[in-house]
């Protein structure tokens, strides 16, 4: 009687983009942490009966598509797993540093805050600043008490109550430090590249899966706050056909035969 392979599924998922232009995986990614990993296959057949004599009894049935879908949960907020959930790309921007740089920010009001160096080249404004000054109309404003500044990040908020009213137009002088900002950017496609399965059961035979060609696209919530939850990032893979390739491959662990 041949040994049971009852199985507790457990392991790593590796993904790779394509070289532009190409099916070629660029180099594989640990996905982190992924807490499920499923798939699911349905095909839809066309059926033949004989309706000649009697009952009609089916006599053929063809398989005219099959899906190949999976689904999986990554839980590591790596920027390229969150830029994956957003079709987008992860980059890493960089701001040079500057002396004494001046804007002008008009008629702000009273109980609000401003992103410092927003363009459209910057959407998000500049960070790490420093040596802030704040005037309106030549006259300097005090800190703590007409305005606060979150250094860090580049926002000025002025204060209820102070000595900038709302519909003046304030000018802000500050230093820019040099700085590198990683930053994810929302696209409009599905990424697409090669997905590995490496398993690690503790209990049953190990099988590898590979995908030679797949999209991961979101698949429901991403909550970025939550009281008692890990962030998680949910997505369904679609498992597509490429020319002299199969969908899938299904590999146990190399040995010696007999």
């Amino acid at each position: 009687m041949a040994a049971e392979n009852y199985t507790l599924g457990r392991g790593e998922l590796h993904f790779s983009p394509f070289k532009t232009g190409t099916y070629t995986p660029e180099g594989f990614r640990y996905l982190g942490i992924t807490p499920s990993f499923n798939l699911s296959i349905s095909t839809s057949f066309l059926d033949l009966y004989n309706s000649d004599h009697g009952v009609r009894e089916k006599v053929e049935q063809v398989p005219l598509e099959t899906s190949r879908t999976g689904s999986l949960t990554c839980i590591d907020m790596d920027v390229n797993n969150i830029a994956a959930f957003f079709f987008g790309e992860a980059n890493v921007v960089t701001q040079t540093s500057a002396s004494a740089v001046e804007e002008v920010i008009p008629a702000v009001m009273q109980g609000r805050s401003y992103q410092i160096g927003m363009s459209d080249a910057m959407p998000t404004g500049v960070h790490s600043i420093a040596n802030v000054i704040v005037e309106v109309a030549s006259v300097a404003k005090t800190f703590g008490v007409d305005y606060l500044v979150n250094e860090d990040l580049g926002i000025i908020t002025v204060l209820d109550g102070g000595g900038i009213a709302t519909g003046d137009s304030i000018t802000v002088t500050y230093d820019r430090e040099a700085k590198a900002i990683e930053q994810v950017t929302s696209g409009t496609e599905p990424i697409k590249g090669a997905l590995r399965y490496i398993a690690d059961n503790p209990q049953g035979q190990n099988f590898d899966y590979f995908m030679p060609y797949v999209k991961m696209s979101p698949n429901g919530d991403f909550a970025l706050k939550a009281e008692q939850d890990w962030q998680q990032l949910p997505f369904t893979v679609e498992i597509l056909k490429r020319t002299n390739v199969e969908a899938m491959y299904l590999n146990g662990r190399a040995y010696t035969p007999a």
